[in-house]
């Protein structure tokens, strides 16, 4: 979707950070900030204020970059900082080792080369994200379903311009779920970090079946998450991580956190936690 800086409500919350909003229309994004918390919209003669972005995932980002920041309003990830933490190109690299490997691409290999690569099944996926999580166009079991695959992205409007990349299939632990057509569910979490540190952690796939991690599950996934964080080192992202069937846990992705969805992650915790982190991390400065 694309914005103008007309279009975003900037207001601070708690007398603490400021948010750049543009209401989406979908629950699982969208918070009631107003409803929630204490909202003021007045900048008391601050030249400039640097806010976090909830408008959702901007195809024009480096434009509302600039738009705002010509009113006065800097987002908390510059162009060159979103992008990082968007495309897999760009943080993969940095979190090598712990998340699937992977290759990407301009012009997607032929089939025997994608195989001799990553061997079958394989994952295919575009640089940014999946078709809405569409298997037949994520797990691919042999040339021919490659073959058929690629002949979609050409056409697909969520993936015709991305990088194409193949991950290597790992085999996650399965959750009971009927996902019609989707990717299957497997025992996957989303976590939020502020600054370095955890602001909220939840189930991705809640809305399809009801899941929770034990003490220890939660212990290891946490400490795989804030070593990807740490390495990542920007101020708001999102680490995914899920459980393999032999018990040890991957990075599924990384991705700005101002424009991800809260899943299973309770939004009102998660503000009045980073409201507490921001005013710890103002305190130390």
């Amino acid at each position: 979707m694309q914005h103008s800086a007309e279009d975003i409500d900037v207001f601070q919350i708690e007398r603490t950070l400021w948010i750049a909003e543009a209401k989406i229309g979908l629950p699982v994004y969208d918070f009631p900030f107003s409803q929630m918390m204490d909202c003021r919209h007045g900048r008391f003669g601050l030249d400039e204020v640097t806010a976090i972005g909830r408008f959702g995932a901007a195809t024009n980002y480096d434009e509302l970059y600039a738009g705002l920041l010509e009113q006065g309003v800097r987002l908390v990830h510059s162009p060159e900082q979103h992008a990082l933490c968007s495309d897999l190109p760009s943080w993969y690299p940095l979190i090598e080792g712990l998340t699937p490997e992977s290759w990407w691409f301009d012009k997607a290999p032929d089939a025997k080369t994608a195989g001799e690569l990553a061997g079958w099944p394989l994952f295919l996926k575009g640089s940014r994200q999946t078709s809405r999580h569409k298997a037949s166009l994520s797990i691919i079991h042999n040339e021919a379903e490659y073959e058929t695959a690629i002949a979609s992205y050409a056409t697909d409007h969520m993936l015709h311009w991305q990088q194409i990349v193949i991950r290597r299939f790992e085999r996650l632990r399965r959750l009971e779920a009927d996902m019609g057509q989707k990717i299957p569910a497997s025992f996957e979490f989303r976590s939020f970090w502020w600054h370095g540190q955890l602001a909220g952690a939840g189930p991705y796939f809640c809305e399809f079946a009801r899941y929770d991690w034990n003490a220890a599950e939660k212990q290891q996934a946490l400490d795989l998450a804030a070593e990807a964080a740490r390495r990542v080192a920007l101020p708001f992202v999102v680490i995914d991580i899920a459980q393999k069937q032999d018990g040890s846990w991957i990075i599924i992705e990384v991705n700005d956190a101002q424009e991800s969805g809260y899943t299973g992650v309770k939004a009102l915790p998660m503000w009045q936690r980073m409201v507490e982190l921001e005013r710890d991390r103002i305190s130390l400065a």
